[in-house]
């Protein structure tokens, strides 16, 4: 077992994290990808966690500079994926689709 592996086990046995928080996380492993070619092709990529909200809006995504000139991508919300495909598609529709 690597140490990654030993981690994430360890981090499960105390209750820290969950089957289902992991599996999730495993989910997104395409759009996380697809987040590393925006990067690589220029753009400035966040990805946020913040516990600290009154709220459920967990999570923050931007997606700016780059191709994307002054234009840029900012939301919050509860659901990580649905941000993700978001800011994806807003970068898509704004510098992938114009080549």
């Amino acid at each position: 077992m690597d140490n990654k592996s030993a981690l994430i086990e360890e981090l499960q046995k105390t209750g820290h994290i969950t089957l289902e928080q992991v599996a999730r996380w495993k989910d997104l492993s395409e759009l996380l990808a697809v987040l590393d070619a925006i990067g690589n092709d220029g753009a400035s990529v966040i990805m946020k966690v913040d516990g600290g909200r009154s709220d459920a809006s967990v999570y923050t995504v931007v997606v700016s500079g780059g191709k994307l000139g002054e234009a840029f991508f900012r939301k919050d919300g509860p659901k990580l994926h649905e941000l993700l495909y978001e800011a994806i598609s807003f970068y898509e529709a704004r510098v992938w689709a114009r080549n």
